[in-house]
């Protein structure tokens, strides 16, 4: 099936307004695309790396996101989502959880490539089955603008 932008753009929204990223980021509009690319059935588990984004998007109680939310240390939003997508492929053999879930990670270049490269590394080593977004702006937006 050929890809319809407009049939993507019609799908509900799963990173919703509310969220306090300032005017004109790029991340909101990444993650609406992120979240558009699954299908309407999915359900989705986030884990999102300490940063930017996680200050801008869940703050408790409140959240712009639609799908499971998971926040992780900086380093280590892969090995948190391995880790849940571990357990979750446990439980379905087991017959205790019948729904479908997808794995999305997404980490900035300092909590990727900086400080959270093991993390990444050994989730892909051992194979998860999740998708990792590393959303790059070369800089570690939250502490002032510092060098990643």
């Amino acid at each position: 099936m050929a890809y319809n932008h407009k049939l993507e753009l019609s799908k509900p929204e799963r990173f919703v307004g509310g969220h306090r990223l300032c005017a004109g980021c790029g991340a909101g509009i990444v993650c609406r695309a992120v979240t558009r690319a699954l299908d309407e059935g999915d359900r989705a588990v986030i884990c999102n790396a300490t940063g930017c984004l996680e200050v801008s998007s869940f703050l408790y109680p409140y959240t712009a996101w639609e799908d499971s939310y998971i926040h992780s240390a900086f380093e280590n939003a892969a090995a948190t989502c391995g880790g849940v997508e571990a357990a979750y492929r446990f439980l379905k053999r087991r017959g205790s959880v019948e729904d479908s879930f997808k794995f999305l990670a997404i980490g900035g270049d300092g909590g990727t490539y900086d400080i959270g490269f093991q993390s990444l590394s050994g989730a892909m080593e051992r194979g998860h089955d999740m998708v990792y977004f590393c959303y790059d702006n070369e800089a570690y937006m939250n502490t002032g603008i510092q060098r990643s």
